[in-house]
This record gives structure tokens, sequence and C-alpha cells, in this order.
């Protein structure tokens, strides 16, 4: 049986999009090929990359909440991979907020699932200063009852789950769940449910990690 594979996350380059006030994405060449030179030493292109932790598409760790959570080398594989469910939330634009209403149809597939994304259509503005400031937001409640539910990842094609005091976050991340933020190209799936892969570096005792997240559906 034939399976699409998309990729649901941000490039990764010098000139992309950070959050306000947040390091860019630097790239340093070490050694470059165009350096060869007859009967010398040869030369391979080799680089450094500076970045930051919360950038493009990435996981949020418990520890990025709590000093006492779950780092990424104790976050097991399954919790990063397995089915999920998509919610499609296309009215959700600036500032709305997520509510137990718009993921009440979806208990039951959460409860089997652990995992949930979101897309609301707002990787549509990346690139837009407002992408970082205006997003949707998962409220409290909603919060609350996804914890119930059992999931484990949430996942969200905008910034950041919420914004301060930050409800969300201590209530996903409070409970060992991991959170995806700046999820893309969510519109190219065609199912409510589909196979997710999003692991992060086996990064030891830090709070986010890039992720390369990656959407796996049957026709």
């Amino acid at each position: 049986m034939s399976r699409t594979l998309i990729d649901i996350s941000y490039p990764i380059e010098p000139a992309m999009p950070v959050l306000p006030n947040y390091a860019p994405v630097v790239v340093e060449i070490l050694d470059s090929t165009a350096h060869q030179e007859p009967h010398g030493s040869r030369h391979l292109n080799s680089s450094r990359l500076t970045i930051g932790l919360h950038t493009g598409t990435h996981m949020d760790s418990p520890f990025h909440f709590f000093g006492e959570g779950k780092t990424f080398e104790d976050i097991p594989l399954e919790q990063c991979v397995g089915e999920a469910v998509l919610i499609r939330l296309p009215n959700h634009m600036a500032f709305a907020p997520i509510t137990p209403e718009d993921i009440q149809p979806y208990q039951a597939a959460i409860r089997e699932t652990g995992k949930v994304v979101f897309d609301t259509g707002w990787y549509r503005y990346w690139g837009d200063p407002a992408f970082f400031l205006d997003h949707p937001a998962i409220t409290l409640e909603a919060a609350e009852l996804l914890i119930a539910w059992g999931a484990h990842l949430i996942g969200v094609d905008f910034p950041s789950v919420d914004r301060a005091p930050y409800p969300a976050h201590l209530t996903f991340l409070g409970n060992g769940a991991v959170i995806v933020e700046n999820l893309t190209n969510l519109d190219a799936l065609s199912s409510e449910r589909f196979h997710l892969t999003a692991l992060p570096l086996n990064l030891v005792g830090r709070d986010g990690c890039p992720v390369r997240a990656i959407a796996k559906e049957t026709p």
C-alpha cells in the first residue's frame, strides 16, 4: 500500500524568521571545497551552526518551564512518533482562543492516539511580523481537557501554544507532555488521522530543540 510523506517543518537557514529579540541563525563556514589547491591538503565542506533551541519547528521539553522536568534524553521515542489526530480550525485567526468546544468532537480520537495537531492556517503568516505576536492560543480549559484525555504531544502551526502567564505551557509540560510549535504545510494532509514523526536531537539537559516533523498518510 503506497504512503505519502509530507514535510511539516520549516527549513533552517540564516535568514529565517525568529521570535522578536531572539538570536538569529548563524552558519559559519569552517572549511570549503572552494579552497582546493593543486597538490595541497584536501579541503572539505564543513560548517558550524549557531541556533536558538526554540527556532523554527521545534519541541519544548518539560524542562522548559520546570527545573525538575524531563529533558530530551529522557523523553520516550514513542512520545514523539505515532498516530496523531489533526484538528482543523480554519476560522481561528489573530488572537483566537482554542476552547473546549473546539476539541470536544475529537475526544475519542485524542484518547486513542495521545497526539493532537492543530491546523489553524496560521502558518501562512510565516515571515509576517504578526506571525509571532498575533497568533491563536490554547485556553487553560482546553489544555486541561487535553491532558485529562491522555494527550502527551500537542502540536500547533503557530509559534506558541499560549501567552504569558502561560497556562497551556504549564498544564502540558507540568504533566509530562511535549509541545511542538511552528508546524507548517498542514493543508497538504488529506485525512484527520495520520502518522507523525517529530524527533528532537538526543540533546542532554535542554529545554527545546528543532525537529524535522514528518506526516505520513495512507491515500
